[in-house]
């Protein structure tokens, strides 16, 4: 029961990412390939903070390599990322002004016309005058692709039945140009 030390836990993972790559001459004597996997899946459920279930969904799923691939990226921090009210500013003037105030930032990304991703900031994001004023709002750009899919119109009905933080149901808001009826719930 001793706490096993994360570069002792990526030696392994290695050494058995490894023996799986060519199995049939890198293996122990008697120990089957289903073994090597139960220690894998042990060893990165360990290392990354996981539900061993959840480790071998994924490694079922993905393969060993790609498992360990797909558990790392899921391990590194997300930019932070700001959606601009468009009903009260434009990301570029957005962009002048937090730029003016010490913020390193970038358009989200080409899909998104309103979103902006901060590398650092020697200001507080989440309490400058323009965040204090409604003009941007802090949200993940995965929590924007539902609303683009859903592309609301101004005089549509919506029921958000996932509306807590708030952040899509007042994108929603956004794009309807508050013209509208909004149904927000969340369990």
């Amino acid at each position: 029961n001793r706490v096993v030390p994360p570069s002792e836990l990526r030696a392994r993972i290695e050494d058995v990412l490894e023996v799986l790559a060519d199995f049939k001459s890198r293996r122990e004597p008697g120990r089957s390939r289903s073994e090597y996997i139960e220690r894998l899946a042990q060893d990165m459920a360990e290392l990354f903070g996981y539900l061993q279930e959840l480790v071998d969904y994924f490694l079922s799923m993905l393969g060993p390599n790609e498992a360990l691939e797909f558990l790392e990226a899921s391990d590194k921090p997300r930019p932070m990322v700001v959606r601009v009210n468009t009903l009260k500013a434009r990301r570029k003037d957005l962009a002048a002004a937090l730029m003016k105030r010490g913020v390193r930032l970038d358009p989200l990304a080409p899909w998104s016309k309103v979103g902006l991703k901060i590398y650092e900031s020697t200001v507080p994001i989440g309490a400058t005058p323009e965040y204090l004023a409604g003009h941007y709002m802090l949200q993940s750009a995965a929590s924007m692709c539902p609303v683009m899919a859903l592309g609301p119109q101004p005089g549509d009905r919506v029921l958000d039945m996932s509306a807590a933080p708030g952040g899509k149901t007042s994108y929603i808001a956004q794009l309807m140009r508050n013209k509208g009826v909004i149904i927000a719930n969340d369990l």
